[in-house]
């Protein structure tokens, strides 16, 4: 496995981007996740919250957890659902609007 895995969303929660770590990780193909929305990895109990912090990362341009590694409950490709460290950090254009999410996982 790679060490790292990187996923890369745009503003409406499509996949754009999913490393070879992501797929070794996650167990999605790049051709079964990019175009997909997060709900692909993100566990249902978690959507609402998911969902809600997103669109305000979005609207405000901040983050609460931006920069900081923290715990990502995903769901895996086999169903199971497993909690890997990552760190989000927001794409932004240069006049500061916020264009992607990226998260870094170890």
């Amino acid at each position: 496995m790679e060490a790292e895995a990187i996923i890369l969303a745009d503003r409406r929660g499509v996949i754009r981007y999913w490393s070879s770590g992501a797929t070794a990780m996650f167990g999605y193909r790049v051709d079964q996740a990019v175009g997909q929305l997060l709900d692909l990895i993100v566990p249902d109990e978690h959507r609402d919250a998911h969902w809600k912090g997103f669109r305000r990362a979005f609207e405000s341009g901040t983050a609460a957890a931006e920069g900081i590694a923290g715990p990502f409950p995903a769901k895996h490709a086999d169903g199971s659902i497993v909690t890997r460290t990552g760190r989000l950090s927001l794409v932004r254009q240069p006049q500061g609007k916020v264009v992607a999410a990226l998260v870094v996982f170890e």
